[in-house]
């Protein structure tokens, strides 16, 4: 099986921009927490507050340690077409699959954290 170089390229220009679009959206929701942590000095609420803190910190390490990656990735797939100009192998395709299952594991993480924060959001407002 072989994977073109093009495609790869495309793969990983896209995920760097999912991954700053997830930064992004950790920002805001960063600055609504702060807000929440604001306006109630509730103990379980600070509870909660602090679980949020921490689950976006390390979803924001989670986000660099990928971008890193795909950067990494991204520096290998231009280097591999110096030598091979259209394709590589199964070899590369498959060590590529690990980058994708991070990514895809980001997204869940993310998506359900968005949704547990909305779930705290709509009992604290």
């Amino acid at each position: 099986m072989k994977t073109s170089l093009n495609a790869l390229h495309h793969q990983g220009n896209d995920w760097l921009r999912e991954l700053e679009f997830y930064k992004d959206e950790l920002a805001l929701l960063t600055t609504r927490l702060e807000e929440v942590a604001s306006k109630n000095t509730d103990k379980d609420v600070l509870a909660q507050v602090e679980h949020f803190q921490n689950k976006f910190v390390l979803l924001r390490q989670q986000i660099d340690e990928l971008k890193h990656d795909v950067n990494k990735r991204n520096s290998d797939v231009t280097e591999l077409s110096k030598d091979k100009p259209t394709h590589v192998t199964e070899n590369y395709v498959n060590a590529n699959s690990k980058l994708q299952n991070g990514m895809l594991g980001l997204v869940q993480s993310i998506a359900t954290t968005r949704f547990e924060f909305n779930e705290f959001l709509s009992k604290t407002l």
